[in-house]
């Protein structure tokens, strides 16, 4: 056994000095390299867009990147001394053998460091270009030249400073400025390698293509050292294209603490060309040594139960009867008062919310009742756990039920009755799919039934249990506001520059920190595209910035709301100072959230963590659901912890929700120790209610909205101004163009609204061929078409109207927009009815446009696009239907940014009033057109005659792009540029068939 020892560590001691003298020799060899050359590049590029690959190649560029496919066949091997290996003919059998043996040694992974990167800034300038670079002596930056390497870096030193700042770039020009989105998202892993080795991804988040010029990395010792080096090639990025490289670096040498800049630079491919300059900071992550966690224990909640006179109401359908008791009389009065808008008074309100709320609750009860399924025909998928069974198998269609709805499986026994239980995995037309805890004999399932989750319901009432009389009069029902216990602030830098430029961000971020509106809740009412989202981002990074002791809960309705601010504030905070709180039934769609949300969060490592203590106290800001905050008051989180609560998109929840992240955390018994501020529109969709009853009652109400009905948040009847203590009107529109902003400003927000969007947004589609009137980016399509109900779904679908979207669609992806190539995700659908949502989709299936976002006004409620098509499917009856409702037409009609386009039925839509305003504000505009079916054909091909004729003078009707193999688009040459003008002759006959083809309606 010695023997055996002995020679094991000999053996050792024999590999330990090869090693050595491997690492010797690739230590003189890296020397030696060094002096040729500092870096090597490694490039791959991540596209599902086939038009992200079409080569541009503008004339102050020198040449275009070639694809994945041109890269591929070259000999491109990434070594750590900078050169490109020879190939293998050029090499004897001995230079092979040390090289393998350097590279192994020089690869072997000896460290690997966890790194935080951070947007800076980002600046748009008139573009200044080189016609070459050399990175010695020009700028990369600023694209200046010097005479030699000393001023180069001089000037590295004295205009940026090691801190490396881009202030100097806004001097060229008083057009050039800061914009608050980044244009880019950047993710930067090292990899396990002994030389400092990078990969590094860059997705485009613009809304517009974007060349990439250059990616430069600044070592903080004033030098640059090229990721990708754009003074040779540019790389053409679509919205959504994802820009991967790995890049090794000899000479960069990483110092603990020390904090480094990433410089992009690109060129927005509009008519414009604005060049785009972003600049990161990077530093390695600090990680905190929490030591022994405590898990949260959580109070266990009272059972949720629905009296027996409510039951009895619901199923008479709250119709009066001499049968009923005085108890049950008082109870229908109520009710019948709760329609009222006023009927919410201080004596009225917890009675009122808890029936209102427990009638919810039976009508649920009763939908998931009736979705019960007897024999059931289950087919299960090999080796797992997953059990699915057609949608021809409900008696009811089971319109109510969703992803995670509890199920239960009933298997009847000789001699007892065994219960499997389990949840939905995914619901699609045909088939519903259930995930269960074990594994189950399917021929013997007698009975599949479905369970409310009642969690959220025990939440609200505990909620409104905690809300004493005292509190919801300084709260809900507030008359006057005193001012805040905190220190008043007076000086305010700003964290994003742009705010300084909005009066109502300055004054609505001011108050807030400040607390103006305490005790009662202070109101950030924030219309489409006003920067509701970036007002409360800033108010919450200020207060993180000004008030150092203070915690702050952020909640909304949604988990995409709550990520997207999750996001935005990773922007402003540090990472260390954010916990995402995620409900494990966000486990299944993990996938979909964003990587620097989830490192925040209790799903970090994409694995689900219990939540404890140290979480929420170690953290400064806790962002969650409303629901999910009620579990920190189940955890009896200590007292006057948090100072602020937000809630986000607040129009949109039922009150009795909105008081879960309020009651227990912002109040402590009878005293108020947090300022709450509500953001929203009371303008757009309220809460969904899936009892109709209920949409008639309060219950359907907003606690934003009805409290911006009493005295304290009203418009002053004199100065017509609100009262800037409790509520803020946010008026500076950035989304869209004028005309489609002006519509919603007039009928909804008293023409309050300012269009403030960029010059970019506004002229996209301006002078498009197909609009009625070149000057207004809008078309309202009346088509007479059939509409039909789905047998299964009992939804409304029209073939016609579907037909002419797709033909909308199109000629945008194949012809463009004004000489711009369009993607799909430059595209959005909407469509009031869901049957001709999931018909649309099936359509565009059919032409594989995968990218193009098809879905109704509360699924596209919050979002944007920079064309947007809506399909009305109202046809031949004598009424509007649902499409009556005020705030979903002001949610459908606000998500354009550049170019709407509605297609419907005008005679059918003008039956009612806000639908007849619409139709009156696109007449009045010249934006109404009518299908011909009769003349289509000869229009268009008398159209494309006289364009032909007129090739050489009509350069300012559409441009056609070419479509390549790879569906990419191919560039317009000079000669077709818009800015070459049309003879009277030509466009007077051009206007003519234009006319003739749509039936023009000026009238």
């Amino acid at each position: 056994m010695d023997i055996i020892q002995l020679l094991e560590k000999l053996r050792l001691h024999e590999d330990e000095i090869n090693r050595t003298h491997v690492k010797q020799k690739a230590g003189a060899e890296s020397q030696k390299n060094n002096r040729n050359t500092k870096n090597t590049n490694f490039k791959k590029h991540k596209n599902n867009n086939p038009l992200a690959e079409a080569p541009t190649n503008p004339k102050h560029l020198v040449a275009s990147i070639s694809d994945d496919t041109s890269q591929s066949q070259k000999t491109r091997i990434r070594n750590t001394n900078g050169q490109t290996k020879q190939s293998k003919a050029k090499q004897n059998e001995n230079e092979e053998g040390q090289t393998e043996n350097i590279r192994k040694a020089r690869n072997r992974p000896t460290f690997n460091r966890q790194w935080q990167i951070k947007p800076v800034e980002t600046i748009v300038r008139l573009p200044r270009t080189l016609a070459t670079i050399d990175p010695t002596k020009d700028c990369p930056i600023c694209l200046e030249q010097f005479r030699s390497e000393r001023v180069f870096r001089s000037h590295v030193a004295i205009a940026h400073g090691s801190g490396f700042k881009l202030d100097p770039l806004l001097d060229h020009d008083p057009r050039n400025r800061r914009i608050d989105r980044q244009a880019f998202k950047v993710v930067l892993e090292q990899l396990p390698m002994a030389v400092p080795t990078f990969s590094l991804t860059i997705e485009n988040k613009a809304s517009v293509t974007v060349l990439l010029n250059s990616v430069y990395i600044f070592d903080g010792n004033v030098q640059f050292l090229p990721v990708f080096a754009g003074e040779q090639q540019v790389l053409r990025m679509v919205p959504g294209y994802v820009f991967e490289e790995e890049a090794s670096f000899d000479d960069l040498i990483l110092v603990d603490g020390r904090r480094y800049s990433l410089i992009i630079t690109a060129t927005a491919d509009t008519v414009f060309r604005r060049q785009i300059v972003e600049q990161y900071h990077f530093s390695e992550k600090q990680v905190k040594n929490r030591g022994k966690k405590t898990q949260l224990k959580l109070t266990k909640l009272p059972p949720y139960d629905i009296p027996r006179s409510i039951v009895l109401l619901y199923k008479s359908e709250f119709k009066k009867n001499d049968l009923y008791t005085d108890q049950e009389h008082n109870l229908l009065r109520l009710i019948e008062g709760s329609k009222q808008d006023d009927s919410l008074t201080l004596d009225r309100y917890s009675r009122q919310l808890t029936v209102l709320n427990q009638i919810e609750a039976q009508h649920l009860l009763q939908e998931y009742f009736s979705y019960t399924i007897l024999e059931p025909v289950l087919v299960p998928e090999k080796n797992t756990r997953l059990y699915s069974v057609t949608t021809n198998q409900f008696k009811k269609k089971p319109s109510l039920l969703d992803e995670d709805v509890k199920v239960v499986f009933i298997s009847q026994g000789n001699s007892s009755m065994k219960k499997a239980y389990g949840v939905i995995e995914s619901i699609s037309a045909k088939t519903v799919t259930f995930h269960m805890q074990e594994f189950v004999d399917e021929k013997s399932v007698a009975k599949v039934m479905f369970i409310l989750n009642r969690t959220t319901f025990q939440l609200e009432r505990n909620a409104l249990q905690l809300m004493g009389s005292t509190l919801i009069r300084s709260i809900c029902f507030p008359e006057a506001v005193v001012g805040g216990p905190l220190e008043t602030i007076a000086s305010f830098q700003w964290i994003r520059r742009s705010v300084a430029s909005n009066e109502e961000q300055m004054v609505a971020i001011r108050n807030i920190v400040n607390q103006t509106s305490f005790p009662a809740p202070y109101i950030l009412f924030g219309p489409p595209g006003t920067g509701k989202t970036s007002t409360l981002v800033e108010a919450i990074g200020q207060i993180h910035k000004l008030r150092p002791t203070v915690n702050i809960l952020v909640a909304a309705t949604s988990n995409f709301a709550a990520n997207e601010l999750a996001s935005r504030l990773l922007d402003v905070i540090p990472d260390e100072s954010i916990f995402r709180f995620f409900a494990f039934s966000c486990v299944r769609k993990i996938d979909e959230i964003d990587c620097d949300v989830l490192d925040v969060s209790n799903l970090a490592g994409k694995r689900y963590n219990n939540l404890c203590y140290e979480d929420i106290y170690m953290c400064r800001v806790v962002v969650a659901t409303l629901t999910t905050a009620g579990r920190l008051v189940q955890a009896n989180i200590k007292s006057k912890h948090f100072s602020y609560v937000f809630i986000d998109e607040c129009g949109s929840s039922k009150e009795i929700s909105s008081l879960i992240p309020i009651a227990g955390l912002a109040t402590t018994g009878n005293e108020i120790n947090a300022s709450v501020v509500l953001a929203g529109d009371p303008k757009q969709l309220g809460p969904v209610m899936q009892y109709e009853f209920l949409k008639q009652t309060t219950h359907g109400l907003s606690m934003l909205e009805r409290l911006m009905n009493l005295p304290l948040y009203s418009r002053d009847h004199v100065t017509k101004q609100y009262n800037p203590k409790a509520i803020t009107l946010l008026r500076d529109n950035f989304r869209s163009h004028d005309t489609l902003m002006k519509f919603s400003s007039d009928l909804f927000y008293e023409g309050q609204l300012r269009a403030k969007a960029s010059h970019d947004v506004k002229n996209l589609a301006i002078g498009w061929w197909r609009l009625p009137n070149r000057h207004c980016p809008l078309i309202f399509h009346s088509i007479i078409g059939q509409m039909k109900k789905d047998n299964l779904s009992h939804s409304f679908f029209n073939a016609a109207e579907a037909e002419q979207i797709i033909f909308y669609v199109s000629d945008l992806l194949t012809n463009g927009l004004n000489g711009k190539p369009v993607n799909q995700s430059d595209i959005g659908v909407l469509s009031f009815y869901a049957r001709q949502v999931s018909f649309i989709k099936t359509l565009m299936r059919t032409k594989k446009w995968f990218d193009i976002e098809i879905g109704s006004a509360e699924q596209y409620q919050g979002r944007e696009k920079a064309i947007m098509l809506i399909s009305t499917v109202r046809s031949g009856k004598d009424n509007v239907g649902f499409l009556a409702d005020a705030k979903r037409l002001n949610v459908a009609l606000t998500r354009a940014r550049s170019l709407l386009i509605v297609v419907g039925n005008a005679e059918t839509l003008q039956q009612d009033p806000l639908w007849a305003k619409f139709v009156e504000y696109c007449r009045n505009h010249g934006a109404i057109v009518q299908k011909s079916n009769k003349k289509e054909k000869n229009t268009r091909n008398a159209m494309k005659k006289v364009k032909n004729d007129s090739s050489t003078t009509a350069s300012k009707s559409r441009k056609i792009f070419a479509k390549n193999s790879n569906n990419s688009v191919k560039e317009p040459t000079k000669s077709s540029t818009l800015e070459s003008p049309l003879n009277n002759q030509a466009e007077l006959m051009i206007q003519k068939m234009i006319q003739d083809f749509y039936h023009l309606d000026f009238e």
